[in-house]
């Protein structure tokens, strides 16, 4: 591998964009996080220098396809209902490979200098250094709770948290609810001393040892895995509670710790209302790992065991998705028809259950762009882009060609920093076709450079969603993606603009 910080960063950050041209951005992002965390805290450094470069490295990857992020395949279905024909598969790569490769070369030898030192969140090992809020309480004969299900003790609404439970020389991590507790069991618990005492008192038990240390492999056993989650924009998770989600019993998920934004949060846990950002540790059991990630919308930012694909189910898959890819390329079937079909035939072969097909549908997404798409119809028909474009063309009706597209661009470069990408484009590309054709100018020119520009938001961690993924693993503040994405988005409306002039003359 590479050497020298530089060669291992653009790697990395080269790798997330090839793998973002073909693939959800979010997704690639969220397969190299666990990886990019380890090699800094290997190489020993901040992780913070990393996370960014590599959340912006993936839109960037994106613009090479029209697959590669929701605003070219909107931009391009625009061009179909009034051009009567859409962008190809490789329409957007001369334009985007230039644009990403600069991109990613700047972020691998200037980009991460600008970055803010942060220190991330805090790991595993960090947050289980909590020795005044582990204690071993004993259950007594004479408990009520004696016999009764572990749900019993919890519900009665203190601020403890039971991580693990031992009966004789047995220790069983994140007992599950149903699971009885005997006189003379042990129990590990989280609390703070008055909560502690009060829960001792109500359930009739009694300090074992008193305050413990508790190593991380204590935590986890071959069926219970100890894990840290990034919470990811549009979890459901987000504006709720552990507690009013019932997470633990519910789902069997036991929630241990939450850093938000580098520092732990000591607060009661149950009650914390989550954000997007935020890192988790929990106890999961294994087999429900991936169907609480799916379910929650988190990503792991350590490496866990996948189970090795089989070999048939592998090439199957690939042979179904190269077929895809050739159909659009070479525009014998639409885009939509084309991969509705393939999903539908991994669901008919047994690659994928219809329970994880519909679980990987983005839901709040879809509406969104329904929403967004209806008002850029509203835009359009009712005259509202052709003014907006009119009131955008006063400002610079002087400018020449390259520079009323260069001000389309900084204004939806802008708008996308605010809002979601895949609405910016539905919103510009009504405003962009106006102005092309107000002006005599090419269409297609205009189209794409709202295209690369609804992609290029780099100055929020609101404006995309990798950014807000490493929001909490980076420890970054809102203002600190400026720092780094101005200069980025100079540099992605220069060469953007240059390659469009060169590719779609106007």
């Amino acid at each position: 591998g590479a050497k020298t910080y530089t060669g291992q960063l653009l790697a990395l950050t080269g790798t997330v964009g090839f793998f973002s041209t073909f693939m959800n951005n979010t997704g690639a992002l969220a397969v190299f996080l666990p990886v990019t965390i380890h090699m800094a805290r290997k190489i020993h450094r901040l992780a913070s220098s990393m996370l960014m470069p590599l959340a912006f490295a993936s839109p960037l990857g994106g613009l090479v396809t029209l697959l590669g992020t929701p605003p070219n395949i909107l931009v391009s279905t625009f061009r179909q209902e009034h051009a009567g024909e859409a962008f190809g598969l490789f329409d957007f790569s001369p334009v985007g490979i230039v644009v990403a490769a600069a991109g990613i070369v700047f972020l691998a030898t200037v980009g991460w200098r600008l970055v803010p030192v942060r220190r991330g969140s805090v790991s595993a090992e960090r947050l289980l250094q909590m020795q005044n809020y582990f204690s071993e309480v004993m259950v007594r004969p004479e408990s009520e709770f004696a016999s009764r299900p572990l749900q019993d003790l919890q519900e009665l609404g203190l601020d403890v948290n039971i991580v693990g439970l031992v009966r004789g020389k047995q220790r069983v991590p994140a007992p599950g609810a149903h699971d009885l507790i005997l006189s003379g069991d042990v129990l590990l618990v989280e609390a703070a001393g008055e909560e502690l005492h009060k829960f001792a008192d109500r359930a009739g038990l009694v300090l074992a040892h008193g305050q413990t240390e508790v190593l991380l492999e204590e935590m986890g056993s071959a069926d219970v895995e100890l894990q840290e989650v990034v919470v990811a924009q549009g979890s459901p998770l987000i504006g709720r509670t552990a507690r009013g989600m019932r997470m633990r019993w519910r789902f069997g998920v036991n929630l241990l710790a939450i850093s938000r934004r580098g520092a732990r949060i000591v607060r009661r846990l149950p009650d914390v209302r989550f954000r997007a950002g935020d890192v988790m540790l929990i106890q999961v059991r294994r087999d429900r790992l991936e169907e609480v990630m799916q379910e929650f919308k988190v990503f792991t930012l350590v490496d866990h065991e996948h189970p090795l694909p089989s070999l048939p189910k592998l090439f199957l898959t690939v042979g179904i998705f190269g077929v895809a890819m050739a159909l659009v390329a070479f525009r014998i079937f639409p885009l939509g028809l084309t991969f509705l079909a393939a999903a539908i035939l991994l669901v008919m072969t047994g690659v994928l259950s219809a329970r994880q097909a519909y679980r990987s549908v983005d839901w709040p997404v879809i509406v969104l762009l329904g929403s967004t798409i209806c008002l850029g119809a509203a835009l359009e028909f009712t005259g509202g882009a052709s003014t907006i474009a009119t009131g955008l063309l006063g400002l610079v009706d002087d400018w020449p060609g390259w520079g009323q597209l260069l001000a389309l661009m900084v204004t939806t470069m802008l708008v996308s920093n605010v809002i979601n990408n895949a609405a910016t484009a539905v919103m510009m590309a009504p405003i962009a076709w106006s102005m092309a054709l107000a002006e005599g100018y090419s269409t297609d020119a205009f189209l794409m450079g709202v295209a690369v520009a609804a992609s290029s938001c780099f100055l929020t961690p609101i404006g995309h969603q990798c950014n807000v993924l490493v929001l909490g693993p980076g420890g970054y503040r809102f203002t600190d993606y400026a720092r780094p994405g101005l200069p980025l988005s100079i540099l992605v409306l220069a060469v953007g603009l240059a390659m469009i002039m060169v590719v779609w003359p106007l």
